[in-house]
C-alpha cells in the first residue's frame, strides 16, 4: 500500500536528511516538500495527502508546525519531528500518530511509518461514528452529543466552525470540510466554501443565495458557484414529483 507523504520544516537539510530515509522505504510517496509553511498550508488545504511530517519550531515564518494542525484539523495525519524533546506531550494533544526527536534514527522512522500503515488499514477509534440522528463533537474538553435535527446551518471562521441550533450556537475549533466527513450527506448540504445547511431547514433557493429556518426566523446564506448544482439537484426531484 502506497502512503502519500508531505514534508514540512524551515531547515532544507532536515527535509534533505528525511528523504534520505524515506528512499529506502518504496511505499512511501512524497507528493510535496516545503520550507515555508504558509505554502505548506495551501497546499495541503486543497491536497488530501495520508501523513504529513511536521517540524513543530519555524522561528523565521509567521506559522509553526502547531499552529498548521489547528488551522488543518484531522483531515490529515501528523508526525511531529522536532529537536525539542518538551513537544512529545503537546503531539499528542493534537493526536499525531508519532513524534521523532531529531536527531532519530531509521529505526525509529521506520516505526514512526509503520504506525501511519495500521492507522491507514484500520477503522478509526478515537471518534465516535456518524449516525442519522446524532454525532459528538469534541467541545470544551469533551466529548459532546449533537442532535442533528435541532442543527440549522454550519458557518466557517478561520480556523473555527460554529454551528446554529434553534436556540444555540457551538464554536469549536475544527475545519468546515471535517465537520462535513461526520454529516450524513442524506441531511445536510453543502452550500458555500465556508457554509453548510440543513436540508430539512432549506426553505427557499435563489439566484445568490438559500434561506434557511432557524428559531422561526429566515436566515440568508450565500450559494458558492461550485456547489450551485448539487443544490439544484436536490430540489429538482421535488419539482418534478409536484408535477
Amino acid at each position: 500500500m502506497d502512503i502519500s507523504c508531505v514534508l514540512i520544516d524551515d531547515e532544507r537539510m532536515a527535509i534533505d536528511h528525511l528523504l534520505t530515509y524515506i528512499e529506502s522505504i518504496p511505499s512511501l510517496r512524497v507528493v510535496g516538500t516545503f520550507t515555508d509553511p504558509v505554502k505548506a498550508l495551501a497546499f495541503l488545504e486543497e491536497t488530501p495527502v495520508d501523513v504529513v511530517f511536521m517540524d513543530v519550531e519555524m522561528p523565521n515564518h509567521p506559522l509553526g508546525g502547531v499552529d498548521l494542525v489547528t488551522i488543518l484539523g484531522n483531515r490529515h495525519r501528523y508526525i511531529f519531528t522536532t529537536a525539542y524533546p518538551q513537544y512529545a506531550l503537546k503531539s499528542y494533544d493534537y493526536d499525531a500518530v508519532d513524534f521523532l526527536h531529531k536527531p532519530y534514527s531509521f529505526e525509529r522512522f521506520a516505526k514512526a511509518v509503520q504506525k501511519v500503515r495500521s492507522a491507514l488499514t484500520s477503522p478509526p477509534t478515537n471518534a465516535p461514528a456518524a449516525l442519522d440522528t446524532h454525532i459528538y463533537v469534541r467541545y470544551e474538553g469533551k466529548w459532546q452529543r449533537l442532535e442533528l435535527e435541532t442543527v440549522s446551518y454550519i458557518q466557517s471562521e478561520r480556523s473555527y466552525i460554529s454551528i446554529y441550533t434553534d436556540n444555540d450556537r457551538i464554536t469549536l475549533q475544527m475545519a468546515i470540510g471535517d465537520i462535513e466527513k461526520q454529516l450524513p450527506g442524506s441531511l445536510f448540504i453543502r452550500v458555500h466554501k465556508s457554509y453548510i445547511v440543513s436540508r430539512k431547514r432549506l426553505d427557499q433557493i435563489e439566484t445568490n443565495h438559500v434561506g434557511v429556518l432557524r428559531g422561526g426566523k429566515l436566515i440568508k446564506i450565500p450559494i458558492g458557484d461550485v456547489y450551485r448544482k448539487a443544490i439544484l439537484d436536490t430540489i429538482m426531484p421535488t419539482v418534478l414529483q409536484k408535477k
